[in-house]
């Protein structure tokens, strides 16, 4: 990822990243519009990709889309270099709280005229937090693919044996604090009679996340409403931490040095987990689990759920052929959401969601309920540092090697560092 680079130096890097890959530019000897499209969807969600892709290929004969996968880790700092050499690919993905940087270093197109064209998109049909992430002074750099937003994922056969359950008698999920403290009282035991607990309530996974669904839960926002400053000391990210921290303190939920978490929800040792719906393809391929899905509890005093989106975004700059083609596969990918939620995402736009296929999903429509309170990490150019801050954070806290109140401060400090450092590159015209 990219932390502290200068865009000289990057630059400089740049005339390095000439692949193969990169070398399909403009039109093939077939005179057909070729697009780069790259992602980092390296795992089961590339395969369908792949197969989207393929279908597009077959019924677009006039042009060729070309996907290259890279892992996440490296992909951001490659998308950057390859954008300052002139290099980019035509379509990329960007997570959405990524899109600043690469707006601000100008290699974003406005896609506003193809989405208002003939071949558009009504942007109705798109829910207005999703739509409103990608708008900048007015115009919008971006086409929300989906949305993956954090749930709950539970234990069915767990929280039937502890006796929560409906009047059916089916497993009844938490939907507040009060029900979530009760049924992770009543869950985390000692099933050995050892002195140990080996069955757990509730764990913590990805601390990120995790920490970002209860710090908006109980009103945070990290940032004045301008970014200009980081707030992370203030009353509601401290009362957020320290209610996280106080559960493991109490012995209701292991502290995350001490225990894996997904894979003890996997082997069933844990009734409770705050996860992505991007996690369901581990679920769905294990067949000795009987797991649900349904909304996160509200541990605050508003609903909340994490969550980001992939967005597909158009390279500056592009001559009209080729950039009408990119337009078409972008268009092609959002009008066929529905085979990429299959493999566990969310859709982006309403009609989708609403449409009998989407709600046949179970997990995926058990998420997507919360569409109307998902919370996005803030659209900052500095994102990755702020990142490496609170999810240091997270660790002292939850590890108990630092109070709440210490360890935000020590972030929220390091963070306006990166706050002023980007000012004056700004300032200076180097850009992000």
């Amino acid at each position: 990822m990219i932390t502290d680079y200068s865009t000289t130096r990057l630059r400089g890097v740049a005339l390095c990243i000439v692949c193969t890959a990169l070398l399909c530019v403009g039109c093939d000897s077939g005179g057909r519009a070729t697009v780069r499209f790259w992602c980092g969807f390296t795992g089961p969600d590339g395969r369908t990709m792949l197969r989207m892709i393929q279908a597009f290929n077959e019924e677009n004969p006039d042009a060729r889309a070309l996907m290259q996968r890279m892992d996440w880790g490296t992909y951001y700092n490659k998308l950057f270099v390859a954008g300052l050499g002139g290099r980019a690919p035509e379509v990329f993905i960007t997570h959405v709280e990524n899109m600043e940087r690469f707006f601000q270093a100008g290699f974003l197109d406005a896609i506003d005229d193809l989405v208002d064209g003939a071949a558009g998109v009504d942007t109705d049909d798109f829910f207005p937090y999703v739509w409103g992430a990608v708008e900048r002074d007015g115009l919008h750099y971006g086409l929300p693919l989906d949305v993956h937003p954090q749930g709950l994922f539970y234990n069915k056969r767990l929280f039937r044996e502890a006796g929560i359950v409906d009047e059916a008698g089916d497993a009844l999920p938490p939907t507040d604090r009060e029900s979530f403290m009760d049924a992770l009282t009543t869950l985390t035991r000692d099933t050995t009679g050892d002195g140990r607990t080996d069955q757990w309530g509730f764990v913590f996974t990805w601390l990120r996340t995790n920490m970002a669904t209860v710090t908006r839960q109980f009103g945070s926002t990290y940032f004045t409403p301008d970014f200009d400053r980081c707030v992370l000391t203030d009353d509601a990210t401290v009362a957020a931490f320290s209610f996280c921290a106080d559960l493991i303190q109490r012995g209701l939920v292991p502290s995350p040095e001490h225990f894996d978490a997904w894979i003890g929800f996997r082997q069933g040792r844990v009734a409770m987990a705050f996860e992505g719906i991007y996690m369901l393809a581990d679920l769905e391929k294990q067949s000795d689990l009987e797991w649900g899905a349904a909304p996160l509890p509200v541990l605050g005093d508003r609903p909340a759920a994490w969550a980001s989106s992939h967005v597909m975004c158009l390279r500056a700059g592009l001559d009209p052929e080729t950039r009408a083609a990119a337009w078409r596969l972008m268009r092609f990918l959002s009008d066929n959401m529905l085979d990429w939620a299959e493999g566990g995402q969310v859709p982006a736009r309403h009609s989708q969601i609403d449409s009998a296929r989407f709600q046949n999903m179970y997990a995926q429509a058990a998420f997507a309920r919360q569409m109307d309170y998902i919370a996005y990490m803030p659209p900052v150019p500095f994102i990755f540092e702020f990142f490496s801050e609170f999810d240091r954070a997270a660790e002292r806290v939850l590890r108990a090697s630092a109070s709440a109140v210490d360890a935000l401060r020590e972030a929220e400090q390091k963070v306006n560092v990166a706050i002023e450092r980007q000012r004056r590159l700004t300032e200076a015209g180097g850009g992000p």
